[in-house]
C-alpha cells in the first residue's frame, strides 16, 4: 500500500514543491551572504582548502537552479536525481562532524536558520534525499509546467485539487524551518537564563561574605 502512495499524483506533487522551495531557499539565502557560507563550508572540514571556495561558489547556485526547476515541473526526474545525491552529501557531512563530536551550526539555510548540527539535521536530510529518489522514479507531470509546454492539459489540475497540497507543502516548510530555529532559539534562551541565575547566585554569596 505505501508504494501505491508514494505514486499518486498528489503526493509526487507534494514532494516536489516541498523540495523546490527548500532548496531554492537554501540557494539564495547563501547567495545573499557568501562570504559567510565559505567560512561555513571551511567549518565542516572535510575539503581541502583549495576546494572550498569553488564549491562555496557552486553550490548555492546549483540548489536555486534545482529548486526553482523542481518547483515550475521542468525536467523534474533530472533535477530530483541531482538533488538526491545532494541531500545524502549534506547528511554524510552532519554526520561526520558528529563522529567527531563537533559541534557548530549546520548553515542549512544560511543565515535564515541557526540550528547545530545533530541527530535532526541528520535524519533529515537523509529522508529529503529519499524523497527526491522518490520523485526522480516517479516523475509525474501532474502540475508541471513541462506538461502544459509540451500542449497536453492532463498534467494541469483544477485548483481544487492543487490548493490543499500546496498548502501541505507550506505546512512541511514550517515544520522544517521554523520548528529547528524555534527550538535552538529556546536553547540559547535557557542558556542565558542559566548564566544568569548562575552570576545572580555568585553575586549574592559574595554580598553574603
Amino acid at each position: 500500500m505505501l508504494v501505491d502512495a508514494l505514486d499518486q499524483h498528489h503526493l509526487q506533487l507534494l514532494l516536489r514543491l516541498v523540495l523546490g522551495a527548500l532548496l531554492l531557499l537554501a540557494g539564495v539565502t547563501k547567495l545573499a551572504d557568501r562570504s559567510a557560507f565559505r567560512a561555513a563550508v571551511s567549518e565542516y572540514q572535510l575539503l581541502p582548502s583549495r576546494l572550498e571556495g569553488p564549491f562555496a561558489t557552486a553550490l548555492p547556485l546549483l540548489e536555486t537552479t534545482l529548486g526553482a526547476l523542481l518547483l515550475l515541473g521542468l525536467g523534474t526526474a533530472f533535477a530530483a536525481a541531482l538533488a538526491a545525491p545532494l541531500f545524502l552529501t549534506f547528511g554524510i557531512a552532519i554526520g561526520l562532524n558528529m563522529v567527531r563530536g563537533r559541534v557548530f551550526d549546520c548553515h542549512c539555510f544560511g543565515a535564515l536558520q541557526s540550528e547545530g548540527i545533530g541527530w535532526p539535521a541528520f535524519v533529515r536530510s537523509l529522508a529529503l534525499g529519499a524523497a527526491a529518489i522518490v520523485v526522480a522514479v516517479g516523475a509525474s507531470g501532474f502540475g508541471a509546467l513541462e506538461t502544459a509546454l509540451g500542449g497536453s492539459s492532463a498534467g494541469l489540475p483544477p485548483a481544487v485539487e492543487i490548493i490543499p497540497v500546496i498548502f501541505m507543502a507550506a505546512l512541511i516548510l514550517d515544520v522544517l524551518i521554523l520548528l529547528p530555529q524555534t527550538v535552538a532559539f529556546r536553547s540559547i534562551l535557557a542558556g542565558v537564563r542559566t548564566r544568569g541565575q548562575t552570576h545572580g547566585s555568585h553575586h549574592n554569596e559574595r554580598a553574603a561574605a
